[in-house]
């Protein structure tokens, strides 16, 4: 597993490295030209014997979208249309051979309830192969009957194998490379799965991986930084107006910060840590909130808050929420300072109704992402 995975992210190899240098991928159907095609084999219909995976050289009867892959079999050369599920797929024309010729699956191909067929045709016939195809289009974290799980959605999943799903974070290189496979699938249907997080995760790539050979990863998972989820880590909470407190509202895990306040009141994120909270660090503020009725927009600020007569609407990002759900937001650190005048070091986090009368709303799953 550890192999495989490692061979699927970033850390490619330098097969894959000086094939991609070399490869320019054209539409066939746009580029290829029977006539002037020197492995032009008219009198033959193409034959498929395997197709593998370009950076492992791998036989495989799944696929990825913008995955590159070697089709080898007899009278390849003078294909005059290759596809996927009916789609266009792209082809190096400048490594093909009469007996192998290297593909990249569109982006845009077709991949539930589809017919799973790459079909390779020329002047005398055509040749199909069994070839369905794997992405994560994205996932959501949710509480499922009082457990932790994350909801991958894409497709198609019918393959995946049962330690299929692993979380990992580190690099092999940096000497800190963590696998953690999932124990917990859920369900799992064509286009979801669901599963249940491993404990100690805080930031992970999930992979998906199917008995077919494919493997897809999703976007990170988690925070680089943790401020709140179930507890505190080198921050501490207070406020202007009362309460604020804990409690057992949440989206994932089990309590959550709770606040109640008039409009002027506000909840404050205070940083305790030893050492600098540096603001270059991290690209991304990720927070869950949930508003209870009639609470539609909260306003944030970070680091320097002045309460007094000079403080200026201005001086908070606000944002707009739904009432009676847990609400993800996402923000740019940059939104905080449109100008480019940001600090070097976080040490503050102020929430605010912008809402008349009282307010009541919740804090859970607080981050930052690099």
């Amino acid at each position: 597993m550890k192999n495989n995975i490692n061979s699927i992210k970033k850390n490619t190899s330098r097969f894959f490295l000086i094939l991609m240098t070399l490869l320019s991928f054209t539409s066939c159907e746009n580029e290829f030209d029977s006539d002037k095609n020197p492995y032009n084999s008219k009198s033959l219909p193409p034959v498929i014997t395997s197709v593998s995976e370009a950076r492992e050289d791998k036989s495989v009867t799944q696929g990825v979208l913008e995955g590159v892959y070697i089709v080898r079999g007899e009278n390849l050369g003078s294909f005059t249309s290759i596809t996927i599920n009916g789609y266009p797929a792209s082809i190096s024309p400048a490594l093909g051979t009469d007996n192998l010729i290297f593909i990249k699956v569109s982006e845009d191909t077709p991949y539930l309830d589809q017919s799973d067929v790459l079909r390779i045709d020329n002047p005398a016939g055509f040749a199909e192969y069994n070839f369905s195809l794997l992405t994560i289009t994205d996932f959501t974290e949710e509480l499922i009957d009082g457990v932790n799980a994350v909801v991958i959605n894409g497709g198609d999943f019918t393959d995946v194998a049962d330690d299929g799903v692993v979380f990992v974070s580190g690099s092999e290189e940096d000497g800190n490379l963590v696998e953690i496979p999932v124990t917990n699938i859920i369900y799992k249907t064509a286009s979801q799965i669901a599963v249940e997080v491993p404990s100690g995760i805080q930031q992970a790539f999930i992979f998906v991986n199917t008995t077919r050979g494919a493997s897809a990863q999703s976007d990170s998972y988690g925070f680089n930084y943790i401020i709140y989820t179930d507890q505190f880590y080198d921050w501490d909470f207070g406020g202007w107006g009362e309460p604020q407190e804990e409690s057992s509202e949440v989206a994932l895990g089990s309590t959550s910060i709770k606040k109640t306040s008039l409009q002027w009141e506000g909840l404050t994120f205070n940083f305790t840590g030893v050492n600098s909270l540096v603001f270059e660090d991290y690209s991304t503020m990720v927070i869950s909130i949930y508003p209870e009725a009639g609470v539609t927009r909260l306003k944030i600020r970070m680091n320097d808050v002045d309460l007094g007569s000079n403080n200026s609407e201005t001086d908070y990002y606000k944002i707009d929420l739904v009432p009676g759900e847990w609400n993800k937001i996402i923000l740019d650190m940059n939104s905080f300072y449109p100008n480019g005048d940001y600090p070097d070091e976080i040490t503050r986090i102020d929430f605010q109704s912008a809402v008349e009368g009282t307010a009541v709303y919740y804090i859970d799953q607080f981050g930052f992402v690099q």
